[in-house]
């Protein structure tokens, strides 16, 4: 997904988003339902921080009570490495660059820590052997 089809996708789950300088930071979900995306980051890290942030949304994660951290943005990660990976292109990348998620991520525009948690989905097998 490019940028604007990512912005388009985060509006469609009512959600508005907008770009400031954040500092170190890469992004943030608002209770007004803003996605602030830092503009000083890589456009790489952009559409990551905007698929995170929208799965935010998506899961219903309430960072003013108690959750679990972990869980919250391993689900987040997750619904973003659905949302950027589509399997088909998951196997064109395999088959040109082999089976490192590294290099995978590389071919496909995200991070490998995606292309790690999209593999470590049950779905059907891939070309890299990598899914049960």
């Amino acid at each position: 997904m490019t940028l604007d089809e990512l912005v388009a996708h985060a509006e469609e789950q009512g959600l508005r988003v907008v770009w400031r300088d954040l500092g170190r930071r890469s992004g943030e979900l608002t209770r007004a339902g803003l996605v602030v995306v830092n503009h000083r980051k890589s456009t790489l890290t952009q559409r990551i921080t905007i698929a995170h942030e929208v799965g935010h949304h998506w899961h219903g994660h309430d960072w003013t009570r108690a959750h679990d951290v972990e869980r919250d943005e391993r689900q987040a990660d997750l619904y973003a490495a659905r949302l950027l990976i589509d399997p088909h292109a998951m196997e064109r990348a395999a088959a040109v660059v082999g089976c490192h998620p590294g290099a995978i991520a590389r071919e496909l525009g995200v991070t490998t820590h995606l292309v790690t948690l999209w593999l470590e989905q049950p779905q059907p097998s891939t070309r890299c052997g990598l899914i049960a």
